[in-house]
């Protein structure tokens, strides 16, 4: 066994893929998170059976590790129970408990290192995100994603100095379990990716300079519907307000070109400002075209609103 118990809880994950299942990324970040809970809890019950003094400590550091990651184990058995066959989890838990075994069947060399472990997770339930896999702060928040910015688990993307953004001062909330990532688009500042960077879920901020004849430019269903590629189908739309400024929400669905049968749903909060079209869109996919992505879009609006209505403009 590792000198330090806790050194199992952060290379176990690593050893989900020696299977010959292959698992999309999302999955894929969600049965390493998932190891990392199982493995924390099976070095906890190792801790409680070779030095039984020490048992109050584990329930006390159960029921701590509880409130902080107990919300996150039950996502993630509900993510994985709905992208897994009953077949492929039944495998994954045997896997998992068989390695686990295997890691565990050493006694622990010294006392000290049992205390070491506890007090490693005496931090983690204090919730201390930088000593944690970044898929615990995921899925935390996967049923209500809204939630990771309202609880103060926020980053701000500043234009100010972004070789994309001349000219354009623009502040943005963004979960901080969202990955920043440059995207290809020469009108996109920025995109950023859910479950640090491995979801299907993205924002992005995206800046068009109106040419003169669209100077005055005014957001209306008919004026944005002729900004539109044919392959998109509006939804609904809404008027509303972005840092005072009158803006225009449409929810889309558009079929992605070169890719068959695959489409993305988006939600995009428009602003005309100094002869600049702000758009932010939250978009979810791409999805098989027969997928229903109501649901979803439905989980993520709330999110993809509170950024909007938190987004600064220097006007």
């Amino acid at each position: 066994m590792a000198k330090i118990i806790y050194i199992l809880i952060l290379i176990f994950p690593c050893f989900c893929f020696s299977q010959s299942e292959k698992y999309n990324a999302k999955v894929a970040f969600a049965i390493e998170t998932y190891a990392f809970l199982k493995g924390q809890n099976a070095a906890l019950q190792k801790v409680a059976q070779q030095f039984p003094h020490l048992t109050p400590k584990v329930y006390e550091a159960e029921k701590n590790l509880k409130t902080v990651f107990g919300r996150t184990e039950k996502n993630l058995k509900q993510f994985l129970k709905e992208e897994l066959e009953i077949s492929q989890m039944d495998s994954l838990h045997i896997l998992m408990d068989s390695l686990l075994n295997r890691q565990l069947s050493n006694p622990i060399e010294k006392e000290q290192h049992a205390h070491d472990f506890l007090l490693k997770l005496k931090d983690r339930s204090n919730y201390n995100q930088e000593q944690l896999p970044k898929g615990i702060l995921s899925f935390r928040y996967y049923d209500a994603p809204h939630q990771e910015i309202t609880d103060g688990h926020v980053n701000f993307f500043n234009s100010e100095n972004h070789p994309k953004a001349e000219n354009t001062s623009i502040k943005v909330p963004v979960p901080k379990s969202w990955l920043a990532q440059e995207a290809h688009m020469p009108e996109t500042i920025q995109q950023f990716t859910s479950c640090d960077g491995n979801g299907t879920e993205k924002i992005l901020i995206v800046v068009y300079d109106l040419p003169k004849e669209l100077h005055g430019f005014k957001l209306n269903d008919k004026s944005v519907s002729s900004l539109l590629p044919p392959t998109t189908k509006i939804i609904r739309s809404e008027t509303l307000t972005i840092d005072n400024i009158p803006a225009f929400m449409i929810e889309v669905e558009e079929s992605i070109e070169n890719e068959n049968n695959m489409k993305i749903r988006m939600i995009q909060f428009m602003i005309v400002d100094k002869n600049k079209l702000y758009c932010l869109q939250g978009s979810i996919g791409p999805a098989d075209k027969n997928e229903d992505l109501g649901f979803e879009i439905k989980k993520y609006e709330p999110l993809f609103r509170l950024i909007a209505s938190k987004t600064e403009l220097d006007n």
